[in-house]
């Protein structure tokens, strides 16, 4: 699962992604996994032949596909000088020279100069399961930065911090005021096959 080479040119600050989506994304490849052994082992007995392979297969194609696609693809990386926020089905590649603000109140949020907002699936805002106190909001606030972890608020003050040292360091004057500095979306085709193979063989089990 190596991500697809980045165009911004900086060091990698680091490659965010949830604890409980890296759980339930290799728990459903497990299950994958050992459903294709079980239906291996079917094949080899000769109780699957012809259509009967169908649901198995479906079913194999189908929790690896999406197992991948909703939980392990999906990440954030932050290099010094942009973040790549790799999604479901697309990545946007945000260099921080347009970046206007950031925030979080669904999940990562990048704001560029034009208006867009770019969000990440794979950093969602933390939920309080019970309603914050203000000691809670007080306590938060002796903790060393960057601590809330990966979450929208965890990784918005990595992603801040990085700016802070981009702009410091004179990267937006390096722009030229060119414009050639730009966002850049791409619709990752990988995840879309694979989905869509899914997909195609759930259709022809059910036809089936």
């Amino acid at each position: 699962m190596k991500p697809a080479p980045s165009p911004l040119s900086g060091d990698l600050v680091g490659v965010y992604r949830t604890l409980p989506a890296r759980i339930i994304g290799w728990v459903l490849v497990a299950g994958a996994a050992l459903l294709a052994t079980l239906t291996v082992v079917d094949v080899v007995a000769g109780r699957h032949v012809g259509a009967g392979l169908a649901w198995p297969l479906a079913l194999v194609v189908g929790l690896g596909s999406g197992a991948w696609a909703l939980f392990l693809r999906p990440h954030v990386r932050v290099y010094d000088d942009g973040v790549v926020l790799a999604n479901v089905v697309t990545d946007s590649v945000v260099p921080l020279a347009v970046v206007e603000e950031v925030t979080h109140q669904w999940a990562l949020e990048l704001h560029d100069r034009e208006g867009h907002r770019h969000s990440a699936w794979a950093v969602p805002v933390r939920r309080d399961r019970v309603r914050r106190r203000s000691l809670d909001e007080f306590a938060e606030t002796t903790r060393r930065r960057g601590s809330a972890g990966v979450t929208a608020q965890g990784v918005a003050d990595v992603v801040l911090r990085t700016l802070q040292r981009f702009r410091l360091d004179g990267g937006e004057l390096r722009d030229d005021g060119a414009g050639t500095a730009a966002v850049v979306q791409r619709v990752a085709w990988s995840a879309v096959t694979a989905l869509g193979l899914a997909l195609a063989l759930g259709v022809v089990a059910l036809l089936g």
